[in-house]
């Protein structure tokens, strides 16, 4: 991951600021490097930050009562989200599956120039 996407989420709110060593470097606790594994898992099939931010914020509530209902109710919006996308998805393949049928039955294309 690049420097800059790793400040860009410290500055969305989505990773704390991590200290540093002698060097400058970023030191990275297991608890933060997970909290990026789950974002850039999130992000990389398509979640926006606000579900990121949803999800993580399940662990600002003070009680473990507090931290489960909130991750419960992140987890099922998140699972809704998940099943509009593979619908989106599936139309998807519908489409391109239509237009692959178009062109095969065209074939074969001729080697013609396109006037344009």
């Amino acid at each position: 991951m690049s420097p800059d996407a790793l400040r860009f989420y410290e500055r969305e709110g989505l990773l704390p600021a991590v200290p540093r060593s002698s060097g400058g470097a970023r030191r990275y606790d297991p608890a933060v490097l997970d909290q990026l594994r789950v974002i850039t898992a999130l992000r990389g099939i398509g979640f926006g930050l606000a579900e990121v931010r949803d999800l993580l914020g399940a662990k600002t509530s003070p009680t473990v009562r507090g931290r489960v209902a909130a991750a419960r109710a992140s987890l099922e919006r998140m699972d809704e989200l998940l099943d509009e996308k593979e619908c989106r998805l599936a139309d998807a393949r519908t489409q391109l599956a239509s237009w692959r049928a178009e062109l095969d039955a065209g074939e074969p294309w001729p080697d013609t120039p396109l006037p344009w």
